[in-house]
């Protein structure tokens, strides 16, 4: 019943109310909270850091593995990872365009214009032969690397791709890869209209289910292991 109630207020207030983006961050944000009691109480973290720690030393067991990083800015993320997991055998493979984002990333009452996540087209200097790059768009990029994949090692998928289009192209195009024990995060999963929304529909298209095994205060990053 507070279903229906909710999905008719959603489609009333949609049908006298002016196109909004913070109209519709509004209106989805009942169902991030529907989310929230779901998932019951797994492991919250102060940092990101202590959450890549976790997962590395706790979930995955310290193992060799296969890491891709979609948005890859400085290269913070996938230098951290690349620290804590020293596996001889492991891979890492960060995906930008290095060049910001697509889009404007609008969420609730803030926009985050696509030249704030421009570093001039420079792609981060690592001294890790295990870690590669992977320059422009998911969609011109992902395709050609699919081939690369080695299955045999566990997968791990860093979302920090910040918007809707893109979370949803990578969700979508790796999931003959993801199985059963791949570990995706989502570094702004806050965002109920991009990265959130995105594995929502993802899981509902695809018929795919996860558990949440940590995240950090009030879910700003979360990692999820696909069941």
């Amino acid at each position: 019943m507070k279903k229906a109630l909710r999905t008719l207020a959603k489609h009333i207030g949609l049908a006298v109310l002016p196109d909004s983006d913070f109209l519709r961050s509004m209106l989805n944000r009942p169902r991030f909270e529907t989310w929230k009691k779901q998932i019951g109480s797994p492991p919250v973290f102060a940092s990101r850091e202590e959450l890549y720690e976790f997962i590395v030393r706790k979930v995955l067991e310290d193992r060799a593995i296969q890491y891709l990083e979609f948005g890859v800015w400085k290269g913070d993320s996938i230098r951290a990872f690349a620290g804590l997991n020293t596996h001889a055998e492991s891979r890492f493979v960060g995906f930008d365009t290095f060049t910001g984002l697509p889009e404007d990333w609008i969420e609730f009452n803030r926009s985050v214009p696509r030249e704030r996540f421009d570093v001039g087209g420079e792609i981060p200097r690592i001294e890790d032969d295990r870690v590669d790059f992977r320059k422009g768009l998911f969609q011109e990029t992902l395709p050609s690397f699919l081939p690369e994949l080695e299955d045999r090692l566990p997968l791990v998928i860093h979302n920090d791709s910040d918007l809707y289009s893109s979370s949803l192209y990578l969700l979508a195009r790796l999931d003959d890869h993801i199985r059963p024990g791949t570990i995706i995060l989502f570094d702004e999963f806050y965002s109920v209209m991009h990265e959130f929304r995105a594995l929502e529909d993802y899981c509902q298209a695809f018929q795919r289910e996860y558990e949440v095994v940590g995240a950090t205060k009030n879910y700003s990053q979360i990692a999820i292991r696909m069941a």
